[in-house]
């Protein structure tokens, strides 16, 4: 509850405490929906509708509003439900509303009651005072918050956000989030700490405008750090000065160098109510930072945090795309993302790799056999990707190994012995034991291809000869 909510709820239980109402409710303009809404009420009825909204014209309070009158009914002989703000028909027997008398504000602060003639014209006198005293309220906090708008440079933080919107990798977003416009807020230097995904420990993994400090990666201390404090707390902090009794106050680890800041202000970037990051800034002077700046710094945060909760959904995605279902290691889109590093990286280095693809010969069209195949298949080869190689099923029981810095000569003898290991070990299909054949297709890098669907290509052809030329085959791409 804010404080604007407190001190409506607290003025509406005096309004009916004094006129000793059954219920009283404020209804303030929807400027959005173009309707009225409950916004603050005290009641004994258990039936008052928290969401309840009136239109101009509908009923007794949308009369007041739409005549900007006051309206006192003291022989109510209609349906409650009518009222707008009950769930069901209660015994009301008096009626009285006052519209607020506010150029900014436009609302109704209405009562009820179940005796008749309850409302006297004193009554309407008090009424018509409180909704004075709600339109100070509202037409204050209206004020105030026009005020907290027009303090934004509203072009600068467009253009935080279309710098964020436009960020093609990780790397560039991470540059972003701390590239905030000085217009929004004035700081000498900006951080972002980070959770890591798997490991769980916070890191601090972009700064600006802390010179040629050297911070990026700095492990943050939680327990005894600013960044910390607020990752852990899940609440903003503003800290006029740094410096403390027993000397500055570390931002983010107790050995961190000294970076030259005097006072900091930082927020949580959280989701689900748990905090998986922070947003901070610095100045080298004391008191840079008071209650606005703070708010500021939300405001910033708020898209930041938006962008990085995109970027973690999308690599999780991409992580989930890249595991085969069936076996738990590598699917196709798993190989294909390595497949263009390795062979970049081959290329550069003026290296080789090879592409091997084995499947087991004469499966038949069972699907449960294929799987059962399959996951024996994913247990005898796995041992085989060792260091930087990759193991990933295709289709059915059909495997690609991808083997990082392999000759021709090597491809060869690991096929052979993959084929061999393979018809030596009898596979449970069905509840039944079966010996398995297989057949391997090899390709080469730079050899019979320079691109990673190429050499994927390659080595299916050369399965597909393999198989041609009877079981247990091993073929290199070209027949070699």
């Amino acid at each position: 509850m804010t404080n604007l909510e407190r001190d409506l709820f607290s003025l509406v239980t005096l309004v009916s405490n004094v006129t000793d109402a059954y219920s009283a409710c404020l209804f303030l303009e929807n400027r959005r929906r173009k309707v009225f809404q409950l916004t603050s009420y005290h009641s004994l009825s258990p039936h008052i509708l928290p969401e309840a909204t009136v239109e101009t014209g509908q009923g007794f309070l949308g009369w007041v509003l739409e005549n900007n009158e006051a309206l006192s009914v003291n022989e109510f002989d209609k349906d409650t439900i009518v009222l707008g703000y009950y769930a069901r028909s209660e015994d009301i027997k008096s009626f009285m509303a006052a519209p607020l008398p506010s150029s900014l504000t436009k609302g109704a602060l209405a009562i009820d009651s179940k005796k008749s003639w309850c409302f006297t014209a004193k009554s309407q006198k008090i009424l018509a005072g409180f909704a004075q005293q709600f339109a100070y309220l509202a037409d204050g906090a209206l004020a105030s918050a026009q005020m907290e708008r027009r303090s934004i440079d509203v072009g600068a933080y467009s253009g935080y956000l279309a710098s964020l919107r436009s960020c093609e990798s990780e790397d560039q977003l991470l540059n972003a989030v701390c590239l905030v416009p000085r217009e929004l807020l004035p700081f000498d230097a900006c951080f972002l700490v980070l959770r890591d995904e798997e490991a769980g420990t916070p890191r601090l993994v972009r700064t600006s405008g802390f010179g040629e400090l050297f911070l990026s990666g700095l492990a943050v201390n939680e327990r005894a750090s600013v960044a910390g404090y607020v990752l852990k707390k899940g609440e903003p902090l503003r800290l006029p000065d740094l410096r403390g009794p027993s000397g500055n106050r570390p931002l983010f680890h107790p050995d961190e160098p000294n970076i030259g800041a005097r006072s900091a202000v930082a927020v949580p970037l959280a989701a689900g109510g748990e905090a998986f990051g922070v947003l901070g800034f610095t100045s080298r002077r004391r008191g840079e930072f008071d209650a606005a700046s703070l708010k500021r710094a939300e405001v910033a945060a708020a898209p930041a945090t938006e962008a990085l909760l995109r970027l973690r959904a999308e690599r999780r995605l991409s992580r989930q795309a890249e595991l085969d279902p069936l076996t738990g290691g590598r699917s196709m889109a798993g190989l294909r993302a390595r497949l263009g590093e390795v062979l970049r990286d081959a290329g550069a280095r003026g290296r080789h790799a090879a592409l091997l693809c084995i499947a087991p010969d004469e499966m038949g069209d069972d699907p449960s056999a294929a799987e059962e195949a399959a996951l024996h298949l994913h247990r005898l080869l796995a041992p085989a990707a060792q260091g930087g190689d990759v193991l990933a099923r295709h289709e059915g029981a059909r495997f690609f190994l991808l083997l990082q810095g392999s000759s021709h000569e090597h491809a060869e003898a690991a096929a052979e012995k993959l084929i061999q290991l393979i018809n030596e070990t009898p596979c449970r299909i069905g509840g039944k034991t079966a010996d398995l054949t297989a057949s391997a297709g090899v390709a080469c890098f730079p050899e019979h291809a320079r691109d990673p669907q190429g050499l994927v290509s390659a080595s299916l052809g050369a399965l597909v000869g393999a198989r041609a030329a009877g079981i247990n085959q091993l073929c290199f791409h070209g027949g070699g």
